[in-house]
């Protein structure tokens, strides 16, 4: 398990601007993962919504669309973070920087914890759309079978 770094602890310690670079070019890069697949579930949601109201329960479908959504926005808003990180980042390596080291510090550190909470957030939500999914396909192909079988 990872050990979890306290604000002091990471202003104690000697900075290498280029490593918290390269960690947000890693969050970026999860980021576009994540978009990618949030537009398929978006897809998803897309093409069985209808499905999906007539044979889940509605309160369920509420609460999976809202973590959805939030889910969308966060991650949304995390790339926005990261960009302006890493902007704030290379204007202090190149020396022109007007924000004060600790506050970039801390602004990584919030990133990377953001990060970690917003995969775990994914991760749930990608599982409750397709069991969501699988539901009213399993439902549709009942319906089927037994249309076919009368």
């Amino acid at each position: 398990m990872e050990k979890t770094v306290s604000h002091s602890e990471i202003l104690s310690n000697p900075t290498n601007w280029q490593t918290h670079y390269l960690k947000c070019e890693e969050i970026k890069s999860e980021l576009a993962f994540y978009t990618k697949d949030l537009r398929f579930l978006q897809q998803l949601l897309n093409r069985y919504f209808n499905e999906m109201v007539k044979n889940e329960p509605l309160d369920e479908i509420r609460e999976s669309l809202m973590r959805f959504q939030d889910l969308c926005y966060n991650c949304d808003r995390l790339m926005k973070r990261v960009k302006d990180q890493q902007s704030h980042l290379i204007n202090l390596m190149k020396g022109i920087s007007n924000q004060a080291h600790d506050t970039l510090l801390k602004e990584q550190f919030s990133i990377e914890k953001r990060s970690t909470l917003l995969t775990k957030n994914f991760n749930i939500v990608k599982k409750e759309m397709f069991t969501i999914a699988d539901h009213v396909l399993e439902s549709k192909k009942d319906s089927e079978n037994s249309t076919y079988g009368t």
